[in-house]
């Protein structure tokens, strides 16, 4: 976390940065959906989504087992995604 000073400092720049070029700071502070959506995706994430869509997919097949071991798998990917481990 900034300091309180630093982040005055941070704020007079943005300012006058938008007064004197409103353009590129529009570019600066609109992100793009695909690029948010990559910085929001990791290993753990990816392959939730990928276990969800397989489990989509077992469901459109008619194969009730695989469709629940995927969706349990997804589920258990995308809730478990920003926990740490650490070895002690």
């Amino acid at each position: 976390m900034l300091r309180r000073y630093e982040r005055r400092l941070l704020e007079e720049i943005e300012r006058r940065l938008s007064a004197e070029d409103p353009d590129f700071a529009e570019k600066m502070t609109h992100v793009r959906p695909l690029v948010r959506f990559v910085a929001w995706l990791s290993i753990r994430k990816a392959l939730g989504v990928v276990a969800a869509v397989l489990a989509v997919f077992c469901l459109l097949l008619g194969a009730g087992a695989g469709f629940l071991v995927a969706s349990l798998l997804a589920a258990v990917l995308l809730v478990f995604a920003d926990w740490k481990i650490q070895a002690e």
